[in-house]
């Protein structure tokens, strides 16, 4: 099965759709301040610009909705893919 992720719309240079983004700062910005949750919007309204990283191939986008497969630890794992969309959108 072919399934669309983060990592492969950063590659074919498609962007995200609202849906998409609302679902993934759902996900990544659980528990966070709004501050950080409009940062992380403004980060992924910039997908296909932004850098990818190997951990965004764990990020499944479908029919709109994202998810997050984790391989150990999911709470690591989305600190980790929160903090690399973080630090792009301070560059």
């Amino acid at each position: 099965m072919n399934q669309d992720t983060l990592s492969k719309r950063i590659s074919a240079k498609k962007s995200l759709s609202e849906s998409e983004i609302d679902s993934l700062v759902d996900i990544l910005g659980k528990y966070c301040q709004a501050r950080t949750k409009r940062i992380l919007v403004h980060a992924l309204s910039a997908v296909p610009d932004i850098k990818g990283y190997g951990i965004y191939e764990r990020v499944y986008l479908t029919n709109g909705k994202a998810h997050y497969c984790a391989g150990q630890s999911y709470p690591d794992e989305i600190r980790t893919v929160r903090e690399l969309l973080l630090n792009w959108s301070v560059r």
